[in-house]
């Protein structure tokens, strides 16, 4: 069980519509360890000043999905998912 819980952003929620299976679990799974441990499975996104805009690959690196961790209030908020397929 997560202590995080997850929050789609209505463009990230447009972005994974249509997306293939393979990619689609690929990014759940990435997303099911991010709920685990969301610093550990993340990587901070050089382009942003804050630490907690983060971001983690999926489909053996072929996908990526932005992200943005909430200690306060437990939440991963997915603000963008990119796949190259």
């Amino acid at each position: 069980m997560s202590a995080y819980r997850p929050v789609w952003h209505a463009k990230s929620s447009a972005e994974v519509y249509g997306l293939p299976e393979r990619p689609g679990k690929a990014l759940f799974d990435v997303l099911v360890d991010v709920l685990r441990d969301p610093w550990g499975q993340t990587v901070p996104d050089p382009e942003e000043d804050d630490e907690a805009f983060r971001f983690a690959l999926f489909d053996l690196g072929d996908g990526i999905v932005h992200l943005h961790l909430d200690d306060q209030a437990r939440t991963v908020t997915v603000h963008g998912v990119m796949w190259l397929g």
